[in-house]
């Protein structure tokens, strides 16, 4: 398959007091940036203007953390023009001026398509039609929406990507079925087309300092906006479960990306798995707790980042997030506080060969100046430091 590099040339880098860059360390960093656009061609149009409030603010986050390597979710994909919109990104938003903040520029970038907005020419939703977004793929309302991008300070090898892999072909799946039933929800026609992935699963070789580090992203459907079949659940469910069995060597062999090749990681082959999950490991709506499938893999850390922010956030806004069972300052998210409240659903998770340094959510108190720049997103950038043998 055709895959599509971006590239650009280096600038001079700042030391932001703290950071990854001065230390001698690698930051890997996922962000849900929330640049999904109702209409096609609407973000292209924005970030090639430069002016637009939600994702300079956007844009903001990232130069103060800093991320030597980072996911974007959520960035629309824009098909022939998407080097251009990334490219756009990149001049008129990391670059352009911001007070207090420095420019930051990566010169390599991946981005691809997904599922979103791709019509499947079948009744997924059971309503007659096929020409709803619920009908496509991943649900979108054009091609590309709510896509990826990944942006790195160091070259990216060959990606593979699972865009089309068949949710039937993964062995034991949670492919939906009639409450009280073993009839699957879908039809076979339908199940022999269904795609796994809600946008896509791409497994990025970043050619770190250390050597190649595996980053492993991607952004599963919502477990919600279904019915007692539970359709986004277990898929959701699933889509997870795609990494913990990746990064297995006993239980991938099943595996075959898009241009054919099967398999996942080999024994020790360093990895981060990043992204945002869609799932809390004690609150909200996951199907059979489907983060737990990581976070209590033995392959994998979970360095638990938290922020003063989000502890601040759950006590000021009260409602649902009192009820809530876990802890407050590991939330990633800012949702209505009727339901379902403030959530840990986007993660930064290392492979336990990799050694972690310091890891946080960038959620800044009330107080802080930067928290003006947080409206940007109602999710909030998780980065990861990895602790290099070679300072840069």
């Amino acid at each position: 398959m055709k895959q599509r590099y971006l590239y650009w040339s280096p600038l001079l880098f700042f030391c932001w007091l703290g950071s990854a860059e001065c230390l001698g360390q690698v930051r890997f960093a996922t962000f849900n940036v929330s640049m999904n656009r109702s209409q096609k061609g609407e973000l292209a149009e924005q970030l090639a203007t430069g002016n637009n409030e939600q994702i300079t603010k956007v844009a903001a986050v990232i130069r103060t953390v800093r991320p030597d390597v980072i996911l974007l979710n959520e960035f629309d994909y824009a098909g022939a023009q998407a080097a251009e919109s990334v490219s756009h990104f990149q001049s008129n938003y990391l670059q352009k001026p911001i007070a207090g903040v420095q420019p930051i520029e990566y010169p390599y970038a991946y981005t691809h398509s997904v599922n979103t907005g791709i019509p499947s020419g079948l009744d997924l939703d059971a309503n007659g039609k096929t020409d709803d977004p619920t009908d496509c793929f991943g649900f979108g309302r054009y091609p590309g929406q709510y896509g990826m991008v990944v942006l790195s300070r160091y070259p990216l090898g060959d990606v593979r990507t699972f865009q089309k892999f068949l949710w039937r072909d993964m062995p034991n799946n949670m492919l939906p079925r009639h409450p009280d039933s073993e009839i699957y929800y879908y039809s076979p026609e339908i199940i022999s087309k269904f795609r796994l992935s809600s946008k896509s699963h791409w497994d990025v070789p970043v050619k770190t300092p250390d050597g190649v580090i595996h980053f492993l992203v991607c952004h599963p459907t919502p477990p919600v906006f279904d019915g007692p079949e539970d359709k986004n659940g277990t898929r959701n469910h699933d889509e997870i479960r795609f990494w913990a069995d990746y990064v297995s060597p006993e239980q991938n062999a099943y595996f075959v990306d898009d241009a054919g090749d099967r398999g996942g990681l080999t024994k020790n082959q360093p990895f981060i798995i990043a992204g945002d999950l869609n799932a809390d490991p004690v609150d909200g709506d996951s199907t059979d707790q489907s983060i737990h499938q990581l976070l209590k893999h033995p392959l994998i850390q979970d360095p638990k980042p938290s922020s003063k922010g989000a502890s601040e956030a759950a006590k000021t806004q009260g409602n649902i997030n009192t009820t809530h069972r876990g802890k407050a300052e590991l939330d990633t998210g800012d949702f209505s506080d009727r339901s379902p409240g403030n959530l840990r659903i986007d993660y930064v998770l290392p492979s336990r060969n990799l050694r972690v340094h310091r890891t946080g959510v960038f959620w800044p108190t009330a107080d802080k100046q930067a928290a003006a720049w947080i409206s940007g997103s109602d999710h909030r950038l998780v980065w990861l430091d990895i602790k290099a043998s070679k300072a840069k």
